[in-house]
């Protein structure tokens, strides 16, 4: 009988334990989602699962499986419906009117490489400027012109 109440006294506490355990790792994971959305709010990014950052110059080059291209996007986010969007900081750009033409570019040739790690393409990207930012539509034209620049600049090498 004695080792019976032993046994039940010990299971118990072995389960009110566990269920600590759990309580705490539960605690951390929203705490850790909590901070990433702040983040994702001061920084301004879209709405959605923040996938890659590279804007501490850390992030791993992301490669295209084939296009000779690989590029180091500033934030990577996942929209609710999957699509990735690129975005780019030029913080040093002010009183900008339209986005240039080189980051227009640039912005374009992350979505051709986020083509392959994601199963929906993205449909834009975004260029943040100093003191505005800029959506980018990733339009078939825009792919083919990154694509055309990619064989011409394989022809000059």
């Amino acid at each position: 009988m004695l080792n019976t109440t032993l046994l039940s006294i010990g299971l118990a506490l072995l389960l009110a334990a566990f269920a600590l355990l759990m309580l705490r790792l539960n605690e951390r994971r929203v705490q850790r989602e909590r901070l990433i959305a702040e983040k994702q709010r001061a920084l301004g990014l879209p709405e959605g699962k923040l996938v890659y950052e590279d804007a501490d110059g850390l992030g791993e080059a992301l490669t295209s499986r084939d296009y000779p291209l690989a590029g180091k996007p500033d934030y990577v986010v996942q929209l609710p419906d999957g699509r990735p969007v690129p975005v780019e900081l030029k913080l040093n750009v002010h009183d900008a009117s339209a986005p240039f033409n080189n980051h227009i570019v640039q912005v374009a040739a992350y979505c051709l490489i986020l083509e392959d790690y994601f199963e929906q393409p993205p449909t834009h990207g975004i260029v943040r400027y100093a003191d505005c930012e800029f959506t980018v539509e990733y339009t078939p034209a825009l792919r083919k012109k990154v694509i055309r620049l990619l064989t011409e600049m394989a022809k000059c090498s």
